[in-house]
This record gives structure tokens, C-alpha cells and sequence, in this order.
């Protein structure tokens, strides 16, 4: 029996247990060599319960086949397992493209559908048909125009850039504030204002100067009440380039006027006892002309002068070059070409001298024109129609030196024997009638001109008559017939006394006829007379001149022409003078007014190049008050461009000023009371600054704030000026602006003149926005600021008293339509 039992027990098999047992330990043991990357024998598990010596191990043929089986399991080669990871690897590969293809597939159809459905709501709201990317006007009355600016990256981008720069200008609140608040109405502290400029000025100085500052502002708010040399020497602008576009600093400021040495030998005793007028002439105490013994050199021989020294040889190589290069524009110089040579050689005028220009044009002119042989008149008449769309584009001093010139070479010819081939005198009288013909001068000077010749009753004479009555003989009639009948009685008068001496010449019978011709008005009987091309160039001349401008005749006689060298040229500021008059005792009476030239270099620092600017400038600066300058600006009788030009000056001048000047906006206050025109170019003006006001130095800014609130206050202009301003995009600079403007508003002592300034804007509908972003403006940029401790309490009340009534006037329209 007991041999049976142990039989029995070593053929007994592993029960159910024990096998899962031994296949998790497998399990365990694949997992650990792959994770390990070693073959199954060389692993082994150390809490084996297989390995254990208290397991007993069947020797029977069944328990040998168990075993091996198992050793079979665990022995797996090498190969086999790294050939399994590498399938496994690339069964994950092709599962994640197979996901991220499905993925974009998917996202392509959900695109299509959304496009789709895009299309059907574009169809349905009819907007499958516009070419333009704009917003619709619909989504604009929907409210939904910010959608798109939302969605734009860039947008967000800027508007949260833009955030970030107007949170760093609260900083700047109490500059502003403490700067309005110093600018008052009072008479006292206007005054004190200039004799601070003026101790400024004075510490600049190389010489120890003193300054009669015992006047002060006048009740009419004169500019200064010192001697107007002085004014003309110590007042300082800010430098600058261009006078339509201004990139200045403040800090570079710079004097307008170098004084001269002899200036600085005066001493202040000579000086309280002469001063100069606003004419430059120097005055004693008690107001008698002072003369100079010194010989007067006109500016033209004082140039000549300097040429010949030796250090012009820059200057005559830079005269040669410019020489050269209209010569080449004159060369191709055609009706074809015409606009583009006119404004190249303007451009040359904006970059050279212009009394280098005038000689240089003016010479090469006459050389191509005036000859011995007769010049064709086509020709002719393209050069002269060039020189009139310079006068009117340029400047009138381009006329009126071609003209100086032209006279002159005609007196020398007209004195002089002339040959009949010689046809120098016939081109010359030739140019003289197509300038006429142009209206750069007016029938007086012709008429002069004819007069001049009758006095030499040769053939010569006559044929320049002759050819001079062919060319404008009707326009003569026309503009003068009372000269014309004079002048043809002069004719028949010289005509008769040759006739009576020797036989009468087929030419003065010729003449005659022509005359007669044409004091009948009878063109058939004029041969060869055809003013069909002379018509044609007046017309397509109006095409070639700027917008505003216009030709202006110049009324000059013949003998202020001739006598330039003793009289000085009138038609052009500050270069007519005395002269040499022999009677003493009219000298004070005959004395041709003119400015100083220290103005006149003021004005042409300060880029005034045109004649109209130049005479406004000088005016405005001399002027004893602004109502002494409101006066001379309209006796000068500017019409059009020109007349706008006062008030672009005026704002020059006033941004110009190193510290603010009233005067300048008072006297732009007189101007809006005189007419509405110059309110509306002051408007654009401000347009135009408020366009580039980032260009401008913080110093101007502050300026031009000042004066639109002076104006604002007096009602000169409206407030709605301000409209074009952009308060959904405000950057630095313009924010700083409007803030000055409303806080000089809201501080000015007369309550009802805010309340005005305010009212305006409530009666027009169209204003809606605009008066919503002025209180919205009030408020964030205003009030938020005034919880600062450095703001006084007193200005922190007045300014929340006068910021509750402002809002109150501007949302009281908007409150009425809801009830």
C-alpha cells in the first residue's frame, strides 16, 4: 500500500492553479527581455517559485515533456524579437499617417461645406457681385463694421500697441495741464511773456547789448513796443527746410538775422537815441530821417563785386553747370515739350538763386532770339509763352527782369545806326510785342515803344512798325484806342513832313495803310496776317499754369525801366531807393519806400520765395500792432493764391516763435471777422497741419493748440474744425494736442464763451459723432486723470465742474430726440 501511495504522488500532475501560476511567471519573463532587449535564457526571475528545490520535479516521462515545452517557450531567439519590435514600430507609423490623411481629408470637406454655405448665404444676401473688398453699407448700418477689423491680426496688433502708448501718455497730464493753465488773457502777463523771450534772446547775443524794455503791450496788443531793429534782430523762429513741409526742433533753434559787425559798435546810448522805421530808413529821437554819407551800391553791382573775388570759383562753376543745363532744355525747348521743360526749369528755380536764374535764362534767351538774321516767329513765340508760364508759376520777378533787359537792349539799338539786313532791332521789337501779346505787360510800354521809334522817322524805324502793328495791332485797339488814335496822328503827322522833303517811300504808304487798317478794323486789307498759332498757344497756356495762378501784368513805364540803375526797381520789395535827386529839399518826400534789408534776409531765411509771401512777411513782422498789419495786408490788394498766402504765413510765423505769441492769433482773428473766405483757408490749413503733425517739434504743437483755442474762444472758427480728427486711432502726439485745446477750453475764465464754443456743435446733425467722441475724449483723458494728487484742488474742481457741464451741452440734443 505505501508503494502505491508514493506512486501515486509522483505521477501527480500540476493542478489548474499552478499552471496559471507558471504561465504569468512566462508572461513576466517575455515582458522583462523585451523591455531589456536580452534573450529569454539570460533572464531570470529571482523570486521563482519553479526554481525552488521544495517543488517537486515529476522524473516521469510526463513531467520531462512539461519541462521542455517550457524551456521551448522561453528560449526565443534574438532575431525574432527585434523583427517583432520593428513591425510593431511600423504598424504605429502607418496608424498615425493613416489618422492625420483622415484628418486633413476630413478638414478639406468640412472647408468645402463651409464655403458652400458661404456662397448660398453671399446669394442670399446679394453680395456674391461686389468687386470692391469695402465693407458693405448694410453691415455699416447693422453695426457690424468692426467685425472684420476684430478678425484682422494686424489690427489687434496696432490696437493693442496703440493701447499701451496712450496708457504712457497719462503721464504727460500734468504738463499739459500746467501748461494751459500758465497761458492767460491779461495784459500784465502777456507783457511778462515778452520780456522773458526777450531776456532769452538777449543771452544768445554775442554783445552785450542793452534793450529799451520800458514799453510794454498796448491795449490793441502790439507785438513788441521797442524799436523795430531791435525787434527784427532778437526775435527767433525755428529753423527749418521747407515752408509747406516742417520737420523742426525746438531745441535747434537758430537766429534769422546775423547782425552785422557795425551793429555791434552802436552803443546803447546811440541806440535810445535813433531808431529805424518799419521802412529801414533810420529816424532820431524826434522822428527827422537820418542820412547815411555813405554811397549807396545797389544789390546787383554789390554781387557783381563779389564775383570778381577769388573765392567764386565754386560759384562760377556752379553757374557754368546751370547754364548748361537750361541751354539743353532751351535746345529742345517746343509746343510738344512745352509743360515738361517749363517744370523742370522751375524745379531748377527752387534749387538755385533766382537772380542766378533770371541772368542765366534771361541771357541764353537773348542770345537764341536776338541775332542779326531775322528769328522765325514761331520760335519766338514758344521762348516768350515759356517765359510767361514762369511769371505766373514762379514769380512775377521772372517777367519783370526779362522785360529790365529786353528795354535796355532795345534803347541801345533803337540810339544806335542800324543797318536795314541787320535785324537785331526787329527781333528785339518783335520780343517786346509777343510778351504784350502774353500780357506780361500791359499796351502802356508798347504805346511807349512805338513813340520811341517815331522819334527816328528812318526805314529801319519803320519797319519795326511796321512789324509790332502786324503782330498786336488789333490787340491794341482794343485795350487802348484812344493811344491808338494818338498814335496814328503821330504817324501821318511824321509821314507828311517826309513827304514834303523827298518823294514819299513805298514803305510809309505801306505803313499808312496798315494803320489805317487797323483803326478800321478791316484784317483783309493786313497781308500775311494770320493769328490763328498766337491763339492757339494762349490757350493751351492756361493748361500749363498751376491751379490759382494766373499771369500778372506788370504797368511799368518805359523810363522806370531805363532808370533802374539811379531809382531802383519798384515793382520788385526792397529794391527801389532814392536815387540821386538834386533837389535837397524834397528829398524826405521823394524817397522811394522800401523794407530794411535785415527783413528781407528774415524772409528769405524763412523760405518766402514768392513776392506776395515776401511783402506779407515783412509786413506782419514790422508791423507796429496787428491793427497797423491788418490795415497794410489789405492795401496790398492780393487776389486768389496770393490772398490765401496771409494766412499761411500767419500760421508759419506762429509756429515758427520759439515761445507762444498772441499776436499772431489775434491778428488771424481779424481776418475771420473780415471775411469767411479766410476762415475757411484757415480751416484748411489746420487740416493740412493736423494731417502731419507728427512732423512738428512739441514746441509748435503746443503753438498751434494756443491758437486754435484763442481762436476757438473768440469764435473766429468752430470747434467742429477738429472733425477730421481720428479718435478711434489716436496716436501721441495728436492726443497730447486735443487734450492742450480742451484744457485751455475748459480753463478760460468766461463761462459763457465755453459754453458758446460747445453749442455750435450741438445744432448740426452730421456732428452726432463728433460730439460723442469729444465726451468720451472728456472723460477718459480728462477727468480719469484729475484723481493725480500733484493737480491743485482748485483746477481739479473747475475742471470736473466744467467737464459735467460740457457733457451736459453735448448729450442735451441726443436727450431731447429720445424723449
Amino acid at each position: 500500500m505505501g508503494l502505491n501511495k508514493k506512486k501515486n504522488n509522483s505521477n501527480k500532475k500540476l493542478t489548474r492553479k499552478e499552471l496559471r501560476k507558471q504561465k504569468r511567471n512566462e508572461k513576466k519573463i517575455k515582458k522583462q527581455a523585451y523591455f531589456s532587449k536580452k534573450p529569454l535564457s539570460s533572464v531570470s526571475i529571482k523570486s521563482n517559485k519553479y526554481e525552488d528545490n521544495n517543488i517537486p520535479i515529476r522524473s516521469d516521462k510526463n513531467s520531462i515533456t512539461v519541462r521542455h515545452r517550457m524551456e521551448d517557450r522561453i528560449v526565443i531567439n534574438k532575431d525574432t524579437i527585434e523583427n517583432e519590435c520593428i513591425k510593431e514600430k511600423k504598424k504605429q507609423n502607418k496608424l498615425l499617417a493613416d489618422m492625420a490623411r483622415q484628418r486633413k481629408e476630413q478638414l478639406l470637406m468640412a472647408n468645402e461645406k463651409e464655403d458652400r454655405l458661404l456662397k448660398k448665404l453671399e446669394k442670399q444676401l446679394k453680395l456674391n457681385k461686389r468687386k470692391t473688398k469695402s465693407i458693405p453699407k448694410s453691415f455699416v448700418a447693422d453695426g457690424l463694421s468692426y467685425m472684420l477689423e476684430a478678425a484682422d491680426l494686424k489690427n489687434s496688433k496696432e490696437i493693442m500697441s496703440m493701447e499701451q502708448g496712450l496708457d504712457d501718455i497719462n503721464n504727460d497730464f500734468e504738463e499739459d495741464l500746467a501748461l494751459m493753465a500758465s497761458t492767460k488773457s491779461t495784459n500784465n502777463e502777456v507783457d511778462s511773456d515778452i520780456e522773458d523771450f526777450e531776456e532769452m534772446l538777449n543771452e544768445n547775443d554775442s554783445s552785450d547789448e542793452d534793450v529799451n524794455s520800458d514799453g510794454g503791450m498796448s491795449d490793441d496788443l502790439s507785438i513788441h513796443e521797442i524799436d523795430e531793429s531791435s525787434h527784427v534782430e532778437e526775435i527767433k523762429f525755428g529753423s527749418n527746410k521747407d515752408f509747406d513741409n516742417h520737420e523742426m526742433n525746438s531745441d535747434d533753434n537758430e537766429n534769422i538775422i546775423d547782425e552785422d559787425q557795425s551793429d555791434h559798435s552802436l552803443n546803447s546810448n546811440e541806440k535810445s537815441d535813433t531808431w529805424e522805421d518799419i521802412y529801414g530808413r533810420l529816424r532820431s529821437k524826434d522822428g527827422s530821417v537820418i542820412t547815411n554819407s555813405a554811397k549807396y551800391i545797389p544789390p546787383a553791382i554789390r554781387a557783381k563785386m563779389e564775383s570778381t573775388s577769388s573765392e567764386d570759383k565754386k560759384r562760377k562753376e556752379k553757374l557754368d553747370r546751370l547754364k548748361k543745363q537750361l541751354k539743353g532744355l532751351l535746345n529742345r525747348l517746343a509746343e510738344s515739350n512745352m509743360h515738361g521743360i517749363a517744370t523742370q526749369i522751375e524745379n531748377l528755380y527752387m534749387n538755385n538763386s533766382r537772380n542766378d536764374m533770371n541772368e542765366t535764362l534771361t541771357s541764353l534767351i537773348m542770345e537764341s532770339l536776338i541775332s542779326n538774321v531775322s528769328t522765325p516767329e514761331r520760335l519766338l513765340m514758344e521762348h516768350i509763352l515759356l517765359v510767361a508760364i514762369l511769371h505766373a508759376n514762379v514769380g512775377t520777378e521772372i517777367g519783370a527782369h526779362f522785360l529790365q533787359n529786353i528795354s535796355e537792349k532795345f534803347n541801345i539799338l533803337a540810339t544806335e545806326a542800324q543797318n536795314m539786313e541787320d535785324k537785331s532791332l526787329d527781333n528785339t521789337v518783335s520780343i517786346l510785342a509777343q510778351m504784350y501779346n502774353f500780357k506780361i505787360f500791359d499796351a502802356k510800354l508798347l504805346y511807349e515803344i512805338l513813340n520811341k521809334l517815331l522819334e527816328n522817322f528812318n526805314e529801319k524805324h519803320i519797319d519795326c512798325i511796321l512789324k509790332v502793328l502786324r503782330s498786336v495791332g488789333f490787340g491794341l485797339r482794343k485795350d487802348d484806342p484812344v493811344s491808338l488814335k494818338n498814335l496814328i496822328l503821330d504817324v501821318q503827322k511824321q509821314a507828311a513832313l517826309i513827304n514834303e522833303g523827298t518823294n514819299s517811300s513805298s514803305r510809309i504808304k505801306f505803313l499808312l495803310d496798315i494803320v489805317l487798317a487797323i483803326k478800321n478794323n478791316n484784317v483783309a486789307k493786313i497781308p500775311n496776317y494770320d493769328p490763328t498759332y498766337s491763339e492757339h498757344l494762349k490757350k493751351i497756356m492756361k493748361g500749363f499754369m498751376r491751379k490759382g495762378n494766373y499771369v500778372t501784368q506788370l504797368n511799368i513805364s518805359l523810363q522806370d525801366l531805363l532808370n533802374v540803375e539811379q531809382k531802383g526797381k519798384w515793382w520788385i520789395v526792397g529794391s527801389a531807393w532814392t536815387g540821386h535827386i538834386e533837389n535837397k529839399g524834397d528829398k524826405d518826400a521823394g524817397e522811394a519806400d522800401k523794407f530794411s534789408q535785415k527783413l528781407l534776409d528774415l524772409a528769405r531765411k524763412q523760405r518766402m520765395n514768392t513776392d506776395s509771401r515776401r511783402d506779407i512777411f515783412c509786413i506782419i513782422i514790422s508791423a507796429e500792432d496787428y491793427l497797423d498789419a491788418f490795415e497794410k495786408l489789405l492795401k496790398l490788394g492780393l487776389k486768389n493764391q496770393q490772398e490765401r498766402d496771409i494766412i499761411h504765413v500767419i500760421l508759419h510765423c506762429c509756429l515758427q516763435e520759439k515761445s507762444y505769441n498772441p499776436y499772431y492769433a489775434i491778428l488771424a482773428q481779424k481776418f475771420c471777422e473780415y471775411d469767411r473766405k479766410f476762415q475757411m483757408t484757415i480751416k484748411c490749413s489746420v487740416w493740412d497741419k493736423l494731417k502731419a503733425l507728427g512732423d512738428h517739434s512739441g514746441a509748435q504743437v503746443s503753438n498751434l493748440a494756443k491758437m486754435l483755442t484763442y481762436l476757438f474762444i473768440e469764435k473766429g472758427l468752430p470747434i467742429s474744425t477738429l472733425k477730421i480728427v481720428e479718435f478711434g486711432e489716436l496716436d501721441k502726439v495728436t492726443l497730447r494736442f486735443m487734450r492742450q485745446i480742451l484744457l485751455g477750453i475748459l480753463l478760460h475764465p468766461d463761462m459763457e464763451a465755453i459754453q458758446g464754443v460747445f453749442e455750435k456743435v450741438v445744432r448740426s446733425d452730421k456732428l452726432k459723432m463728433f460730439r460723442e467722441s469729444l465726451r468720451l475724449f472728456i472723460h477718459h483723458f480728462l477727468l480719469k486723470n484729475l484723481k493725480v494728487n500733484s493737480v491743485p484742488e482748485n483746477q481739479r474742481q473747475l475742471l470736473e465742474e466744467r467737464a459735467k457741464m460740457v457733457e451736459r451741452i453735448l448729450v442735451a440734443k441726443d436727450g431731447r430726440l429720445k424723449l
